[in-house]
């Protein structure tokens, strides 16, 4: 059984059936009480209900009117990229949105190779495109993109190159990208 008000996601076993029943944003599988959405679990000791409270309104709000949002590349597959998105415009979030960057939101062009966009590690600036979690979002335009990457060899920042390309100031390799305007320059830095 999970901790009172612990943080959960959508699958996550919240309790058996015999200890507590399905409440709010919960189901029942084979005996087990999970949760349908993300959120902080409440239990009902009086009712014997398990719930999940979800994310306050006032945050679902405020990524409605988001121009963008910055997150991590947590992982890179053949036809999509999972992102932890850690801020809304220029304010934090805690804890961290789940999101997804499909291979058709990530440019015009065709892509064979979804590791020359980005990579596991980026930071990137993205529009989300839906209001559930988790996020789907889309880099395409000029202003959003990868805007902090590090060498792939040694690990030291990327400095912007040209539109498409970064370099390493410490080992020289070069990398592709999708960039966005606000591409780390060198760091501490910011422009094009």
């Amino acid at each position: 059984m999970r901790k009172q008000n612990e943080f959960v996601f959508p699958g996550d076993e919240l309790a058996v059936i015999e200890e507590f029943t399905p409440g709010e944003n919960t189901y029942e599988v084979d005996g087990q009480v999970r949760s349908s959405a993300l959120g902080k679990v409440f239990y009902d000791m009086i009712n014997r209900r398990s719930n999940v409270l979800t994310l306050k309104k006032p945050l679902l709000s405020t990524l409605k009117k988001a121009r963008y949002v910055y997150g991590v590349v947590m992982g890179v597959r053949e036809d999509s990229v999972m992102v932890s998105i850690s801020s809304v415009e220029e304010k934090f979030i805690s804890p961290s949105l789940s999101g997804f960057l499909h291979v058709s939101q990530i440019s015009n062009k065709f892509i064979e190779k979804i590791t020359d966009y980005v990579k596991a590690g980026d930071i990137i600036r993205a529009k989300p495109m839906t209001y559930y979690i988790p996020l789907s979002l889309t880099i395409k335009g000029k202003d959003l993109g990868v805007v902090y990457a590090q060498c792939s060899i040694c690990g030291t920042v990327l400095v912007k190159q040209d539109d498409e390309h970064l370099r390493c100031p410490n080992c020289g390799n070069i990398e592709r990208r999708k960039l966005g305007n606000y591409m780390v320059k060198k760091v501490g830095n910011q422009g094009n």
